[in-house]
């Protein structure tokens, strides 16, 4: 659910102001409404957060480097820091750009071989010239042996490396390629790359020496950057009113956040003024829910958050996301690595981390139960005749006859349909939050039609009575009125009329193609199942009939294997559910969005 918010406007005498922003900054609930046009026009922002995404790139450009930290007792500035380390990346790269030319160089005088390029150089001071020429053996004259002064150095690589003595004004016509070959010798050239790379270590060393000490001072320092941006764009924030003698500050605060600002305000004696939000405001969302869906929230705010005139979708989606993610990796044996692996992954990572943990734990345990249901550990099928029965669900898979694949199928397109009703409830209660019960009569009309419309279809095929009929004709019925007549309220009927026929023609198209979305939920469950059983024959089949060699050969095409699906499968398996959740439910459910989190200014 949405946290319902109060307004508050302040207005405090210039002198005071500071006082009051630190008394604010440590009550931490007042979320302050900013000027949308502060951050562009102070400079000295834009720096701060200029500083702060260097810093951010330092951090994790050294955290990459892996090494065990230790406390630094040096005393250093962090901005200082920050500089030598932008030198030393400086540094790196243009010695990193000299190690390619010479790199380049190498490969352009390798085939040549080792000699001195001073010697060339003073045989041209005699009249001399050393002329470097390349070709493929099929363009090669053996009558140029006889016309010029050529020596054949090299044949590699399909071209042939050959030189010519001449003269300064004698004339050669070939058909070959002159090559420029660089300045310094072979020798020289690998000299220069060894104490290019010298250097580049002795950096890597002083990289690592900050790594160890200086990771944590970066970080407060980043930190303490962001506490003085927060302050300025309060400041930018603030009005100033009666030639500056006052200052007006406004803000959000959650109504179970309001008593610990309401007893600051009463103990200072501050002037406030508190109103409920109004339509056009930009108010803050912060989300309220039960611990269960509290989980799945991150995966919302990929999407986007509500707005704060709509029902939070988070409690809604999260069973439905549990199963399809389930559904979609289908295996009972990686569900299980999933739920052990977090399990023990929790004992070990930061307190904010184990929320995420325990979604995977959820995640897995759905995944072992739809692998259970559909029969599928590790790509070995369950259903065999002579394994065990462990449920209904399970016997009536392997009733003779059954196709398992086309029961997988029906059920994805039932959970889909499921799922898009559910959604149109939704909107319709979304709607008559907003604007009215009136507003929702039409949404719940297409609730009636679909719903009717299986009631007939149910009817018709298990020829049941003719009453049931007549009940589902007479709601699909009075469904069509509420769609085609009270779609909005407020116009006329022949307006309404119009606009019905236009939302049939579109909303029947579009429930049709969001139905069938959900065959992906069947298609990804089948793919996972049989490339884990395709793993499972390969090893078999491709293990040599040596004993220890059979064992670590299979083992290795089995580690490999069901490495590659899980990744895969999993991937597959958080992607296309959350389409499934921000496309075909966010779509029926009437989901608006584009709401702005709720951040208090504070410590």
């Amino acid at each position: 659910m949405i946290v319902p918010m109060k307004k508050y406007s302040f207005l405090i005498y210039h002198k005071e102001y500071e006082e009051f922003l630190d008394g604010i900054r440590d009550v931490g609930v007042l979320h302050v409404i900013e000027k949308q046009t502060g951050e562009i026009e102070d400079e000295n922002l834009r720096d701060n957060y200029n500083l702060v995404n260097q810093l951010n790139n330092a951090i994790r450009f050294l955290k990459k480097r892996e090494v065990e930290q230790e406390p630094d007792g040096t005393g250093k500035d962090g901005l200082t820091i920050l500089k030598e380390i932008h030198n030393i990346q400086d540094e790196r790269e243009s010695n990193m750009q000299k190690i390619a030319a010479l790199k380049k160089d190498v490969r352009t005088i390798e085939p040549w071989g080792d000699f001195s390029m001073s010697d060339i150089r003073k045989l041209k001071e005699h009249g001399l010239s050393i002329r470097f020429w390349i070709t493929t053996p099929s363009k090669f004259r053996e009558e140029w042996l006889d016309d010029y002064n050529l020596e054949i150095i090299n044949e590699s690589g399909g071209q042939k490396y050959f030189v010519i003595v001449q003269e300064e004004d004698e004339k050669i016509e070939i058909d070959a390629e002159e090559v420029r070959l660089p300045e310094n010798s072979l020798s020289e050239l690998e000299k220069h790359t060894r104490d290019i790379n010298g250097i580049l270590e002795k950096s890597d060393k002083v990289l690592d020496l900050y790594a160890r000490k200086y990771i944590a001072l970066l970080e407060k320092t980043r930190d303490d950057i962001i506490r003085t941006i927060d302050y300025d764009k309060v400041i930018l924030s603030t009005e100033k009113q009666a030639e500056e003698k006052l200052m007006l500050l406004e803000g959000w605060v959650p109504v179970d956040k309001e008593k610990i600002l309401l007893d600051y305000l009463e103990n200072k004696g501050i002037v406030n003024v508190k109103s409920r939000p109004e339509k056009d405001d930009r108010i803050p969302i912060k989300l309220k829910n039960s611990w269960f869906a509290r989980l799945f929230e991150p995966v919302g705010k990929l999407y986007s958050l509500p707005s704060y005139s709509e029902i939070d979708l988070t409690p809604f989606f999260a069973p439905f996301f549990m199963l399809f993610f389930g559904f979609c990796l289908g295996d009972a044996g990686y569900g299980l690595l999933f739920v052990i692996i977090a399990t023990i992954a929790k004992r070990k990572v930061k307190p904010e981390m184990k929320s995420l943990l325990t979604l995977v734990q959820f995640l897995g345990l759905s995944t072992v139960i739809m692998g259970i249901i559909t029969g599928t550990l590790f790509g070995i099928p369950l259903f065999e005749k002579n394994l065990p029965v462990y449920s209904d669900i399970q016997r009536h898979f392997r009733e003779k006859d059954t196709d398992i694949n086309q029961q997988m199928f029906n059920w994805a397109l039932m959970i889909g349909a499921v799922q898009i009703i559910y959604g149109l409830f939704l909107r319709a209660f979304n709607k008559i939050k907003q604007s009215g019960f009136r507003y929702s009569l039409s949404t719940f009309g297409w609730i009636v039609v679909l719903l009717s419309g299986g009631l007939i279809y149910l009817a018709g095929k298990n020829q049941s009575s003719g009453l049931l009929l007549i009940t589902g004709y007479v709601l699909f019925s009075l469904g069509g009125i509420l769609i085609l007549f009270f779609n909005n309220p407020g116009k006329n009927i022949l307006v309404n009329l119009g606009l019905g026929i236009y939302d049939v023609y579109s909303m029947a198209t579009s429930l049709i193609g969001d139905l069938l979305s959900y065959i992906r939920l069947f298609a990804l469950g089948v793919s996972s199942a049989i490339l884990g059983f395709v793993f499972n024959e390969i090893a078999i089949g491709m293990s040599p009939d040596i004993p220890v060699l059979k064992q670590v050969v299979f083992l290795i095409i089995l580690l490999f294997g069901h490495g590659i699906n899980i990744f895969m499968a999993t991937l597959g398996s958080f992607v296309h559910p959350m389409r499934l959740t921000f496309v075909e439910f966010y779509k029926n459910a009437g989901f608006t969005g584009g709401g702005k989190e709720y951040k208090p200014f504070k410590k």
